[in-house]
């Protein structure tokens, strides 16, 4: 073992076991928590790790538009003047923008209800790494499309990923390299490839990148997959990282994945997503020669991260801000919510700042400390009770709040629309069944207020509570009898239950995981 930090870990508890579940997925529920705790640490990580014998969920959204071939849009346009033609186009973008919006909310339900979390996982992982967007490519099809790769390849060789990702519509056309021929070499995706995707900076030159953009000259696709043509290829020499032949793409990767910065650059990262900032030099060290000696197959990498201590340590528990795809999962675990508003989801994704399926670059999202900022933080702490009110007393409730909202200042026009966006898709999605703050509150088991608010923390928090904060939510309680007076189904009061569980979620401690 290259260090002690990637010893595996010997000791085993609901805390780590809860830090697992967080880490490798979204949270869960309390039967997936228990069900974790009871095992030995190698068979919890081999539950994360190798999921394939855990049952999937349905392959495809049915709201994707089919790409069409050029003889069909020639067809289509066909006898249509200007004005009519202008017309169908704008027609054909919204058809577009409403499959995305749709799929946004068809990836989280998947984050909500997969029994493979951390193929989920991996997958909004990978398409943070290898970031496309939705707005350039103008393809539901072929944006599901690349999501699928990273799902079909979310544990397996890193390698092959990166060639599927090459050969993907998404990236060929996000980084232009459909466009590339031998005479006009585009050098995006080689650039790419190496600086955001395997190797970093500092690990190759300018020159670099010209060759390898001529190799991969004659990667394209056409309207629907990778297409290899020869006649748009630059078949002459070229001499990359020291080597010289007539390189295609294909051998540009070989000869990437033998530098071992590729191992330690995706090693790092993966680390940094799951774990914590700033690895270790031996812990990068480690895991990179663990990924080199199984051929980039993560597997093996993957269980010796999520099972050594050093990924238990305090420097990794509860440090991490979560994500806005993490937060609203996970909240809906929580709330033990089975019937959340997906659309809702999505739009609060959006609004804080990790819009599904169109990241901001061709980097993609910084993640951490960056999704904490003034405005997110203000729209996180009113979330929780903009996608749940409208379940917790019909829809007046929701509909006050929102008048509410709209005469308070500091509510921004961002934080109304998904208040409003929420009560919306409450009332279209969520009718048949309520979520019931009362009864959830009660089904924590408590007997008074003291009581109360331990549960509540142990529910919601990975963390302990300051005393100072405790004294806050029992105060939110309103018992007049006293911290240890009788609780129960008779004489509690549902909205001071609500209100302490508002202030618990509003903490800083529950934006980490």
């Amino acid at each position: 073992m290259a260090t002690s930090l990637l010893k595996p870990v010997e000791k085993w508890d609901a805390h780590k076991a809860r830090h697992l579940l967080n880490r490798a997925g979204f949270g869960g529920p309390s039967e997936r928590l228990a069900k974790v705790v009871a095992m030995e640490p190698a068979q919890a990580v081999a539950y994360f790790v190798d999921y394939e014998s855990n049952a999937g969920v349905a392959a495809a959204p049915d709201q994707l538009v089919k790409p069409k071939s050029p003889e069909e849009l020639k067809q289509l346009y066909a006898g249509l003047d200007v004005d009519a033609r202008r017309k169908k186009s704008n027609e054909l973008q919204a058809e577009e923008r409403a499959a995305i919006q749709s799929l946004k909310g068809w990836w989280l339900e998947r984050m909500h209800t997969s029994e493979r979390p951390l193929e989920e996982k991996l997958t909004l992982f990978w398409h943070g790494h290898f970031a496309t967007s939705a707005q350039k490519v103008k393809s539901s099809w072929h944006t599901h499309q690349l999501n699928d790769v990273f799902r079909r390849h979310a544990t397996g060789n890193f390698k092959q990923l990166a060639i599927e990702v090459g050969q993907s519509p998404s990236m060929l056309r996000y980084l232009d390299n459909n466009k590339s021929t031998k005479k006009h070499p585009n050098e995006n995706w080689a650039r790419e490839l190496m600086e955001l995707f395997t190797l970093g900076q500092g690990q190759y030159s300018e020159d670099d990148i010209k060759e390898s953009a001529r190799a991969f000259t004659g990667w394209t696709a056409t309207y629907e997959k990778f297409a290899y043509r020869f006649d748009y290829h630059d078949g002459g020499s070229k001499t990359f990282m020291g080597k010289t032949g007539n390189f295609d793409g294909w051998d540009i990767i070989n000869i990437i994945f033998e530098q071992p910065a590729a191992s330690e650059f995706i090693a790092a990262k993966l680390w940094t997503y799951f774990a914590y900032d700033e690895p270790e030099r031996d812990i990068v060290k480690g895991l990179a020669a663990t990924l080199r000696e199984n051929n980039y197959e993560l597997k093996p990498m993957l269980r010796e991260m999520f099972a050594s201590q050093a990924f238990y340590s305090d420097k990794a528990i509860a440090r991490q801000v979560k994500s806005p795809a993490q937060f609203v999962v996970q909240l809906a675990f929580d709330m033990r919510y089975e019937n959340p508003p997906y659309a809702g989801m999505a739009r609060a994704c959006q609004s804080l700042g990790q819009d599904l399926f169109l990241p901001p670059n061709v980097k993609g999202w910084d993640g951490n400390l960056a999704w904490a900022n003034a405005n997110s933080m203000l729209l996180r702490y009113n979330l929780p009770q903009s996608l749940l009110a409208a379940n917790v007393a019909k829809d007046a409730r929701m509909e006050a709040m929102t008048k509410k909202s709209g005469e308070n200042e500091a509510m921004t026009e961002t934080m109304q629309d998904t208040m409003k966006g929420a009560m919306k898709d409450a009332k279209a999605d969520d009718e048949p069944e309520r979520w019931d703050a009362r009864e959830f509150l009660l089904s924590l088991g408590f007997n008074t207020p003291n009581e109360c608010v331990t549960k509540l923390a142990e529910h919601f928090l990975c963390v302990p509570l300051a005393e100072e904060q405790r004294q806050v939510l029992l105060a939110a309680l309103d018992s007049s009898a006293g911290p240890d007076a009788p609780m129960n189904r008779k004489n509690v009061n549902p909205k001071n239950l609500f209100a302490a569980m508002h202030l618990l979620l509003s903490t800083a401690e529950y934006q980490l995981c």
